[in-house]
């Protein structure tokens, strides 16, 4: 029975459109409803056709789904929630305070070297979150925090790798003057 009740509240859309399948019949019926409608009722079945993954030891089938924005399971409103929680997840894991965003990119001339060593391209956000700190603490006398995320690609699908960082450190863009805090740290 919980797992009756389970498949109904997942497929919840499926069930209302099967229960009131005359009413998608209606001749009244926008026909660009009607389809977006049968098109979800017919999402992760054989009917919009699958795609068969195997190996020597084992099959797996995995059924098409509709794209319908009508649908519950992979529509617009699948996506806009999937999208808002993981939004959500990212800015809890953010550090509180303010921040800026820096992209360190690289020379095309060094693309192919970086290209054909992916464990190079590896140790670019550690090489980018060093720099970066080192930066904040000689020309700023300040300690900073950095989140790097490597981007291998560009939006054309071309490797082109670059590192996107968020940069966290109160007075960032302040001028520093040194000798005013060679003097204060002196004195405690």
């Amino acid at each position: 029975m919980a797992s009756t009740k389970a498949k109904i509240k997942k497929n919840w859309l499926k069930t209302i459109l099967i229960e009131g399948r005359q009413h998608l019949d209606d001749p009244g019926l926008d026909p660009d409803v009607r389809l977006s409608f049968l098109r979800a009722l017919e999402c992760g079945t054989p009917v919009l056709g699958s795609r068969v993954y195997a190996s020597e030891n084992e099959e797996a089938v995995f059924c098409n789904t509709c794209k319908s924005p009508a649908c519950a399971a992979c529509g617009h409103w699948a996506t806009i929630h999937c999208t808002i929680h993981w939004q959500r997840e990212r800015w809890c894991a953010l550090p509180e305070g303010p921040y800026k965003g820096v992209t360190l990119t690289m020379p095309d001339t060094l693309r192919p070297l970086f290209a054909a060593n992916p464990h190079l391209t590896r140790e670019l956000p550690s090489i980018a979150a060093s720099a970066i700190t080192i930066y904040g603490k000689v020309y700023k006398g300040i300690d900073i925090g950095v989140m790097p995320i490597l981007h291998t690609f560009n939006g054309k699908l071309e490797f082109n790798s670059h590192v996107h960082a968020l940069v966290f450190a109160k007075n960032l863009q302040d001028r520093v003057n040194h000798e005013t805090q060679e003097s204060s740290s002196e004195k405690t």
